[in-house]
Order: C-alpha cells, then sequence, then structure tokens
C-alpha cells in the first residue's frame, strides 16, 4: 500500500509517491455517494440511560471517488458529514483501502476488510479543531452498493461504536 511507502528514500519522496497514488484513485474512480446509516453504542461501554441520550442515527450525506484496483481491492477518497452521538454536525475526509473477496462463486457479492486513514473536525474533540484518525473497516457489496462499518475503539463512556454507512457507485 502506497502509506507505508517502505522504499522511499526520504519524506519528500514519501510525499509524492503517496500523492500521486492519491490523484490517480480520483482521476481513475468513479463517483460515490455515501450515506450514514446507524451508530451502534457497544452496551457494555455504556449505561443503558447513556445510550438512550445518544443519536444513533446519524444523518449526513458524504461523496467520494472510488475504484477497484488492479489487485481486485477497493481505494477511495471520500468527503462525509454526520450527527455524531449528541446530534451535533462533524466533518471528515479520508482514504480507505479494502482487500475484497468474492463470497463463494458469484462475482455480484463481495466482502472486505481493511482501514481508512481521516482527518476529522468535532465540535466535542478540540471544538472542530482537525485530527487525524486510522479505523478498521468492513464492507459487504453487492453489485454497486456497498454496506460498510468502522469500529472506533475506546473505553468506558467513549468510544466503542459502530459506525455503519451505505455506499453506492453512481453511474
Amino acid at each position: 500500500m502506497p502509506l507505508a511507502a517502505p522504499h522511499a528514500e526520504s519524506i519528500s519522496d514519501w510525499f509524492q509517491t503517496t500523492t500521486a497514488h492519491l490523484e490517480s484513485v480520483w482521476d481513475k474512480g468513479g463517483n460515490e455517494l455515501y450515506i450514514p446509516l446507524y451508530t451502534y453504542h457497544m452496551p457494555y461501554a455504556y449505561s443503558q440511560d447513556k445510550i438512550n441520550e445518544y443519536t444513533e442515527y446519524p444523518m449526513g450525506i458524504g461523496f467520494g471517488r472510488g475504484l477497484i484496483n488492479e489487485s481486485g481491492n477497493w481505494e477511495g477518497i471520500y468527503g462525509m458529514t454526520f450527527k455524531d452521538s449528541h446530534g451535533i454536525y462533524q466533518y471528515m475526509v479520508g482514504y480507505g483501502w479494502i482487500p475484497m473477496w468474492s463470497i463463494g462463486n458469484s462475482l455480484d457479492w463481495k466482502y472486505g476488510v481493511g482501514a481508512t486513514a481521516f482527518i476529522m473536525s468535532r465540535q466535542d474533540i478540540m471544538n472542530y479543531v482537525p485530527f487525524p484518525g486510522v479505523l478498521p473497516i468492513a464492507s459487504i457489496s453487492y453489485r454497486d452498493l456497498s454496506i460498510q462499518t468502522a469500529y472506533v475503539p475506546g473505553g468506558q463512556n467513549a468510544g466503542n461504536i459502530l459506525f455503519t454507512w451505505a455506499k453506492y457507485n453512481l453511474p
């Protein structure tokens, strides 16, 4: 994966390699629509009263450019806005990479597990000062529609959520 850049001789070389790769994904990729669906708070990490206070339907939208690369894996660049657990909009842009495998002999059904690297801005974390993050993501796809989920690790009353969205490859 280009973000690791194991053979780069300097930070400048790594940065040039990474930006060239991201430009290629953007230029070659197709348009994708992202619809946030659900935020699941792990019951072992939150009291029921706390869960009841939270917004679990994140209401938002996103747009990206993605492709299936020469190895058969999905790569994409995206931007998304949605309501956090407190009902306040947050913003993020990022890059995702998911190795994809067919389910059985079907070329229509695929699944995968990968990662996303992103920059996010939230009111309750540094008052909207952007911060970076990396999260694991899983995907199940049927043709142009994917349901994807990221796991946000955390402790008691923080993190430990599954954030799920739909991704649709636009014509």
